[in-house]
């Protein structure tokens, strides 16, 4: 097993700043403008953010035309980090009193939990009250959102390989850690390929047991940049399949198996015509799995399997209250990227 870049021994806030900290800072040490894309896409895209210095020629000016011209932009940001409650606000503001005027400054309340509305304007509106002649953004973060930005970093650049592992070990060490837990909305979905067709008709999917190390609650087949067919999970079962004996041997089970899903896995595995041993298998409902078309935006295709918070394409109100075909129909007006 190959050993992680980021400690996951302590839970407490100090431990964990540090490796948020440490995640920042390995994404500049790795190249500089990922860590300014993941900064000026934690805030949304407001303001550009510059975190080196800025080479400029011929730059007008009330005296004449300087011919070069070397700025390096202050900034300072300050992250307040609390595991699964909310800072006061009170508490929080006074936080700012380290800012300076002509910097880019930003102030980040980062946790499990987020403020709500009105409590970001009562924070932004302190904010501007106390420190009237400085230039501040509030962002209210969950680790989550960490993670979801410097996913869309890497998807961007997916060739980088270290990237790549910074990624994969910030988001594994945030779940193990109990930082994220948004499985009642969260898709799962896995490129497909070659298998299409076999996971489509048998209506399961495998792949190593070590797979997919986040709880999710849908699951949904992707081709062709898009996420074919959603369901739930019925059972996932851990097993040996010798094609010669047709003899399963099962290991391990999500929940305690049935005839019908053991027939059916068997089934599965003398039409797809190989010997497995020690895979993951997902069976997905007979009756439950239902057509969609959720497409993906950007170009070229996923490189390996994604989780995406469903949330962020339904209101969270009228996802609670949707079947799983219901789902599926909505998500065919919905891009991602």
């Amino acid at each position: 097993m190959r050993i992680s870049q980021f400690q996951k021994y302590s839970q407490k806030e100090n431990t964990v700043t540090n490796n948020v900290l440490l995640m920042l800072s390995r994404l500049n040490d790795l190249k500089v403008d990922y860590y300014k894309d993941i900064i000026e896409k934690i805030s949304d895209g407001s303001q550009e953010y510059y975190p080196q210095a800025n080479f400029i020629q011929q730059v007008n000016s009330k005296r004449g035309i300087i011919d070069g011209y070397i700025e390096v932009k202050a900034s300072k940001i300050v992250i307040e980090t609390k595991l699964r409650q909310k800072e006061l606000v009170s508490k929080l503001t006074k936080y700012a009193e380290v800012f300076k005027r002509d910097a880019q400054n930003q102030l980040w309340h980062l946790s499990s939990k987020c403020y709500s509305g009105k409590e970001v304007e009562e924070i932004n509106e302190k904010l501007k009250k106390d420190y009237p002649d400085t230039a501040i953004q509030f962002n209210n973060l969950t680790f989550l959102d960490l993670i979801e930005n410097l996913e869309d970093v890497y998807s961007e650049n997916v060739h980088d390989y270290e990237l790549k592992l910074l990624y994969e070990d910030f988001r594994d060490y945030c779940y193990e850690e109990n930082l994220v837990n948004d499985s009642s909305y969260k898709l799962l979905f896995v490129p497909t390929g070659f298998s299409y067709s076999w996971n489509k008709k048998y209506k399961m999917y495998f792949c190593p047991r070590n797979w997919h190390k986040q709880d999710f609650t849908y699951f949904g087949l992707y081709k062709n940049k898009s996420v074919r067919f959603i369901s739930k999970i019925e059972n996932v079962i851990i097993a040996d399949f010798d094609i010669e004996t047709k003899k399963l041997l099962v290991y391990k089970s999500r929940k305690e198996t049935t005839e019908r899903q053991l027939e059916r896995l068997k089934e599965a595995l003398i039409g797809y015509g190989e010997s497995q041993n020690g895979l993951k298998y997902y069976l997905l409902p007979e009756d439950e799995f239902y057509s969609t078309d959720f497409r993906k935006e950007s170009k070229g295709g996923i490189q390996g399997f994604r989780y995406k918070d469903l949330k962020h394409f339904i209101d969270k109100e009228t996802l609670d209250s949707l079947r799983v075909d219901e789902i599926a129909e909505h998500l065919k007006t919905k891009i991602w990227k």
